[in-house]
């Protein structure tokens, strides 16, 4: 039999992260509420809920971390069981929340990248990881191409998001909310960015499950740019950052794969 509480409505708080395909929601039990998520991304999606409770008990604490996994409905975060049912409670929850998982720690760190232009293409590599320039604290790959390069993907994987509408460009940072770019997350829990891709320039869309190698795009010259070239990072996914990572791409006939040294012509191998 169920119970009558009087309750007050849930306040959410989302950070600038947010995903619009993402929603936090409850239901009420024989005991309680179910706190629950759906998660409609391509990708599984954090989720840091800070619960603010009256009479009530939760089930996994009343300030956690939630990994959603993708494509994901009703999925129970918490439940909050009554303490005492001659009182009233009150509940309402604070929520921040990002694509990826927070709590990701182990990934393929040998993974043999393709460099991210078409095969027997030979690129100048501009600025590279920390990066006087740009990449302070990054650890970021600048390729020197002109506008228009057919652009492949690094490593396979899906394509999670895209943004290709901006035709802009300046040298002043203000300018990244400009960039065009597209992101594609690997199985191993990791995102790759490929950025400043030219005005209508993805040839994938968002959902696809693309290969290595594959063509995905063109470059350009978009946002914070002081010159024509792909930008492109690998990194995981926290609630309010991204951490980018260290990456070993595969060179000249192939046979080794290395970090990659600023100021140096690199030719895709296969």
């Amino acid at each position: 039999m169920k119970i009558f509480l009087s309750i007050v409505l849930c306040t959410v708080s989302v950070l600038t992260y947010a995903q619009d395909n993402f929603k936090l929601y409850y239901e009420e039990t024989n005991n309680g509420f179910k706190l629950l998520a759906d998660n409609d991304e391509y990708t599984p999606v954090s989720t840091q809920i800070n619960l603010k409770l009256e009479n009530l008990n939760s089930s996994n604490g009343n300030s956690n971390i939630y990994v959603v996994p993708a494509k994901t409905k009703k999925y129970t975060l918490t439940e909050l069981n009554v303490i005492d049912r001659r009182k009233r409670v009150k509940f309402g929850f604070e929520s921040a929340y990002n694509y990826g998982d927070h709590t990701l720690k182990k990934y393929n760190k040998d993974f043999e990248y393709y460099l991210p232009f078409e095969k027997g293409a030979t690129f100048w590599l501009s600025q590279g990881y920390n990066g006087a320039v740009s990449h302070k604290n990054e650890n970021a790959l600048d390729f020197k191409m002109p506008v228009g390069t057919k652009i492949h993907a690094a490593r396979g994987g899906i394509v999670v998001d895209i943004e290709e509408s901006y035709s802009k460009r300046c040298t002043n940072p203000e300018c990244a909310k400009y960039n065009n770019f597209i992101v594609i997350y690997h199985d191993d829990g990791t995102f790759a960015e490929y950025t400043h891709i030219k005005k209508d320039g993805a040839k994938v869309k968002v959902g696809d499950q693309v290969k290595i190698g594959q063509l995905i795009g063109y470059s350009g010259e978009v946002g914070w740019a002081t010159g024509p070239h792909l930008h492109f990072i690998v990194f995981r996914q926290t609630i309010t950052d991204r951490i980018t990572l260290k990456t070993k791409f595969l060179i000249g006939k192939g046979k080794e794969a290395i970090e990659l040294i600023e100021k140096e012509q690199y030719t895709r191998a296969y």
